[in-house]
């Protein structure tokens, strides 16, 4: 029973095909995938919205669940808002950016979840294109009433200045998601899925029966 109790207490929430992740490895995973995200919205910051944070964010949570990316878009958030190229840390568009990417990272854990339902088939390439323009325009949506409320604009306004800038975000973020998303989810559970991912919930507990 000490045993089973040692193994428990080291593993966290995260569960996926009946294994789940110890605490450190999901601390570990946890920080590199923030940085990820971070990258991501950094990486293509001279091209105006696009950028690869979200899907990022929706790969954590596909893969590891909403848990997980909730914590990476409260640590990536709060460091890209403080060192934000294209401003200062506006508290109104902080929040509307966090609850939009929260939302990407909702529908990420429902499909992982789906996904894993489906005893192994794989969710298409299209389909993951066509929840990244969904939850991308939820996402600009979203924002353009944090700018609206920041500013103190009708928000009609704010989502006619922001409109072509919007389109540019939801098709880019189409075929990112389309194009990168499968290859990333892909690499992450084929390559370092029996590093990542524990002993079985089963296993685990049968170690204590002794």
């Amino acid at each position: 029973m000490e045993m089973n109790q040692v193994v428990t207490e080291d593993r966290t929430s995260a569960v996926r095909g009946g294994h789940t992740i110890r605490r450190s490895r999901w601390l570990a995973i946890t920080g590199l995938m923030s940085a990820l995200a971070l990258l991501g919205n950094y990486v293509l910051v001279g091209l105006p919205n696009v950028e690869m944070g979200s899907s990022i964010l929706f790969v954590t949570a596909y893969i590891f669940g909403f848990y997980m990316a909730m914590w990476c878009t409260l640590i990536m958030s709060t460091i890209y808002g403080m060192f934000n190229p294209w401003g200062g840390l506006v508290p109104q568009i902080w929040i509307s950016q966090v609850i939009g990417w929260l939302f990407v990272g909702a529908a990420g854990a429902i499909m992982g979840r789906n996904g894993a339902a489906r005893q192994g088939t794989r969710t298409s390439p299209i389909e993951f294109g066509l929840v990244g323009a969904i939850t991308t325009l939820f996402f600009d949506l979203v924002t353009d009433l944090g700018y609206s409320w920041a500013i103190g604009v009708p928000y009609y306004v704010a989502l006619a200045l922001g409109l072509p800038f919007m389109v540019v975000h939801v098709v880019s973020n189409f075929l990112i998601f389309l194009l990168v998303v499968p290859v990333i989810s892909r690499a992450i559970e084929q390559t370092f899925g029996e590093v990542i991912w524990g002993t079985t919930i089963k296993d685990t507990t049968s170690l204590g029966e002794g």
